[in-house]
């Protein structure tokens, strides 16, 4: 399966989230940052999913994250729940598609010191997504988690690489293919 473009780009946000809580724990503190806040976003995808139309993406991610340092060299952990709901609407044709993530959580599982200048994050990624077609019916859902393994540098926090540890464990249908199905591209 391929990773959605929205998906990949709340993959990135959240490794940043992670790597700013990493950057800026005290060695001292349990709880070191708690927050929430809403994110709205809009913008065009010109080529969406490959097919060359034109979509609005127009959504609200609510977030709310905290930072908890643990262990014995007090490492930052990075914790989120998000609900995300986008609005995808073909600008040729006004169809449209929703996509709701109703309970994401997002933790880091360990963090680990290389000692060489580098993190190790393995990060465990969960929740569901349900996509409903122009009629409102569903039609494609994911579930289950997945986990991945990131380094970074320690110092500049920049990502080095980024390895799939465990594939999803729930359903992954193919959101591209639902929705150009639903609109009659497919």
């Amino acid at each position: 399966m391929t990773t959605p473009p929205l998906l990949r780009a709340l993959l990135g946000v959240l490794l940043a989230c992670t790597l700013v809580a990493v950057a800026g724990a005290p060695a001292s503190a349990k709880v070191v940052e708690r927050e929430s806040f809403q994110d709205d976003f809009s913008f065009v995808d010109d080529d969406f999913c490959g097919a060359g139309i034109d979509v609005l993406v127009e959504g609200v991610a609510d977030v709310r994250y905290q930072v908890n340092t643990r262990g014995p060299d007090s490492e930052a952990y990075y914790l989120e729940h998000v609900r995300v709901r986008t609005i995808l609407t073909d600008l040729a044709t006004g169809q449209t598609a929703t996509d709701i993530q109703p309970n994401t959580l997002g933790k880091d599982q360990s963090v680990t010191d290389n000692g060489d200048g580098t993190l190790t994050i393995v990060f465990l990624g969960t929740g569901g997504a349900r996509l409903y077609g122009d009629d409102g019916r569903l039609i494609a859902k994911n579930s289950g988690q997945v986990r991945f393994e990131i380094m970074v540098d320690a110092e500049t926090f920049e990502e080095i690489s980024r390895e799939l540890i465990f594939g999803s464990t729930g359903t992954n249908d193919d959101f591209c293919e639902a929705v150009l199905t639903d609109w009659g591209y497919l």
